[in-house]
């Protein structure tokens, strides 16, 4: 165990949205974070507009070599991870340019791709749950060290099966339950 001073973070899908905002947020409050982008020119841009220290890496959650050339940068530089925020994720793999009611209808269990489904979790599912066993032995190595996995709403179980809920038909067997098997896959790590 190290005894570190610099937090480092690492951020998964940090180039736009709710990822963005957090590695943002964790520059501005003393953390050097590597700013997660499948496109390295989007990661660098990204990291350039919040500044501080906030750098960029190129990663691909769903792709072996780009988690192992990640994990060499931050083991490298620092030799451990203070914090890694699990973002990155995609709602749909399927014809572009549909709207979210066209999503929604279209990843009901019952008509479905099942290369779609696939396509989602594995992002969502598998991916995140990669990148997390490959950094374990970095996070091991900070003197205090946390895992945060971004969830949704659309994976809690007992949101979604009260009638009550008026957002329970937006659950469906692509994202939605998605993001209920990281929440099964994170509680399984957590204990």
């Amino acid at each position: 165990m190290q005894t570190n001073e610099i937090k480092v973070a690492l951020v998964t899908g940090a180039n736009t949205g709710v990822g963005f905002q957090i590695a943002k947020a964790l520059a501005e409050n003393g953390y050097h974070v590597f700013v997660g982008s499948r496109d390295l020119e989007k990661g660098k841009d990204a990291a350039n507009q919040i500044g501080g220290e906030a750098h960029a890496i190129q990663l691909d959650i769903t792709d072996n070599n780009s988690i192992r050339n990640a994990v060499s940068k931050i083991e490298n530089e620092f030799g451990y991870l203070t914090l890694l925020v699990n973002n990155a994720a995609i709602s749909n793999a399927g014809i572009p340019g549909r709207t979210m009611w066209e999503i929604l209808s279209a990843q009901k269990a019952s008509v479905t791709s099942i290369a779609e489904m696939r396509q989602v979790w594995e992002t969502n599912v598998f991916g995140t749950l990669a990148i997390t066993q490959a950094l374990l032995p970095l996070l091991r190595n900070a003197k205090q060290s946390r895992i945060v996995t971004v969830s949704s709403s659309l994976g809690s179980l007992t949101l979604n099966a009260d009638p009550g809920n008026a957002f329970r038909n937006g659950f469906d067997a692509v994202y939605g339950a998605s993001k209920t098997a990281l929440n099964g896959v994170f509680l399984s790590l957590a204990n």
